[in-house]
């Protein structure tokens, strides 16, 4: 016998609930990294500035 691939009421309900606990980082809290005028990244307040702009110039030459 095949199960049925529906969602639950209970489950739907299930996954609205932690999608609404989901919050957006506190970005006052974060290290603002500057890439260009229009870039900038927000980081760890502990983790390398250097190295998150290294690892965004990685990222941009691998689209290339």
């Amino acid at each position: 016998m095949k199960k049925d691939k529906t969602i639950s009421t209970t489950e739907k309900n299930y996954y609205k609930h932690d999608l609404k606990k989901q919050t957006s980082p506190e970005v006052d809290k974060m290290q603002e990294v500057f890439i260009d005028e229009k870039t900038k990244l927000y980081i760890a307040p502990n983790a390398s500035a250097e190295e998150a702009r290294q690892r965004y110039f990685d990222k941009m030459r691998a689209k290339r």
